[in-house]
């Protein structure tokens, strides 16, 4: 999980680089007024070249990907996961982080800019550029990260919950990394993903959760019951047929669905060679898919 949202994380350890800089800063421009052109010429290259240096220095890091975000339904907790390095890193987030992350996942835009899009817009104002997002540290069960900002010639590392960087990272195109050290501790975690919880279960590459009240405001689902998409992997017979993200299964074959458990057991005592008439609630209304039954 990551710290609530009106808790702003804080790294002990930038004060004291900073204040370093400061005064190795303070130390090289008094050299500089004691010295010739030549040498304050090469001690000013060194001033310029000293806080990237020291921010270039930094942990072993693995490249993640965003793989999905569920609803954890333990206790109806949003979870984003990251995969990397044949890991995966599920961390407990906000119900406005993850829909925020969803959306930007789907590719669908709002009609107003949220707060990360407002960071994203602010940052290209005054032609700054993410370079990279990085979940640095798990401490106490709560995860810290930095984004990392560079302007010009500067190089800025800004302290954030991982939810709004990695919200931040999928509307401005930059990579996602965690520290080695993070993804063996956080790996350690059960994985959300798996099938095996209560109300949740794959079929034909979908991801299904019962839908809830939790569910259907994480994804702006309108119908009342009905079992939820959560996720549909790439590839799949699912994805094939046009499910999406966010659809909600209301009927199969005209028979009313009204959890998971409802619907294995439509696909359990359904005729064999028959087609699947899965009647879905999307964006608000009726659509019906057909499909080739699982086999």
């Amino acid at each position: 999980m990551e710290d609530p949202p009106t808790a702003s994380p804080v790294f002990p350890t930038l004060p004291a680089v900073d204040a370093r800089r400061r005064t190795s800063r303070t130390i090289l421009a008094s050299w500089c007024a004691g010295s010739g052109p030549a040498f304050r010429g090469f001690l000013y290259i060194i001033c310029l070249l000293f806080p990237l240096q020291a921010a270039a220095d930094s942990k072993e890091s693995v490249l993640m990907t965003v793989r999905q975000v569920l609803l954890d339904p333990t206790n109806n907790t949003p979870v984003v996961v990251l995969a990397g390095a044949g890991k995966l890193l599920p961390i407990w987030i906000g119900s406005a982080e993850a829909s925020s992350i969803a959306r930007a996942l789907e590719g669908q835009p709002m009609s107003r800019p949220n707060t990360h899009d407002l960071i994203r817009n602010l940052l290209e104002a005054l032609g700054a550029k993410p370079e990279r997002v990085t979940i640095t540290e798990l401490r106490d069960s709560t995860y810290f990260a930095v984004i990392t900002v560079r302007r010009g010639r500067r190089r800025i590392s800004i302290d954030s919950r991982p939810s709004d960087a990695i919200a931040v990272a999928l509307r401005t195109g930059a990579p996602i990394y965690t520290t080695r050290e993070v993804l063996r501790r956080g790996a350690q975690l059960e994985d959300p993903a798996r099938q095996r919880r209560e109300g949740v279960t794959r079929i034909m590459g979908m991801h299904l959760q019962d839908l809830t009240a939790e569910l259907g405001e994480l994804f702006s689902a309108e119908s009342g019951e009905g079992v939820l998409i959560a996720h549909v992997e790439t590839g799949s017979p699912a994805s094939a047929h046009g499910f999406r993200r966010g659809d909600v299964i209301v009927r199969v074959n005209g028979r009313r669905v009204r959890n998971t458990h409802e619907l294995k057991e439509i696909l359990r005592t359904r005729p064999r060679k028959r087609p699947l008439a899965v009647r879905i609630q999307r964006d608000g209304g009726p659509v019906t898919i057909v499909m080739s039954p699982p086999s």
